[in-house]
């Protein structure tokens, strides 16, 4: 997993910085639950996911929001955990991973990223 730089969520007028990895094994965007509260979020109130993860099952749901990254902005789902125990932010596959092209020089320790439908 790699870590960007701060990302924001923005939901109307409200607006959360924070921190997230990227996951390629992620099907979703899944972030902690205050995140979701910080923006105003009722978070029980959007789409509901069951999740298996490596460390168990889980629930979540799924709120579009904006997402800007690394100088790129998508307005997509999130899905916020259920509980709070969940202490991690990822950029999952659906919803943040399939908006890009991502290339890793990992010797260099550098990330480049596009949006997907630009030009190469």
């Amino acid at each position: 997993m790699l870590c960007p730089q701060a990302l924001r969520l923005k939901l109307f007028s409200a607006q959360v910085e924070c921190k997230a990895k990227i996951d390629t094994g992620a099907q979703f965007c899944l972030f902690e639950r205050d995140v979701g509260e910080a923006l105003g979020i009722d978070i029980e109130s959007g789409l509901r996911v069951n999740l298996e993860t490596l460390t168990g099952r889980m629930i979540a749901w799924g709120h579009e929001v904006s997402l800007t990254t690394l100088g790129l902005r998508f307005d997509t789902m999130i899905y916020f955990a259920e509980s709070y125990e969940m202490n991690r932010n990822l950029l999952g596959r659906q919803g943040w991973l399939q908006l890009v092209r991502l290339a890793i020089v990992d010797y260099e320790e550098e990330i480049y990223l596009s949006p997907y439908e630009e030009q190469i």
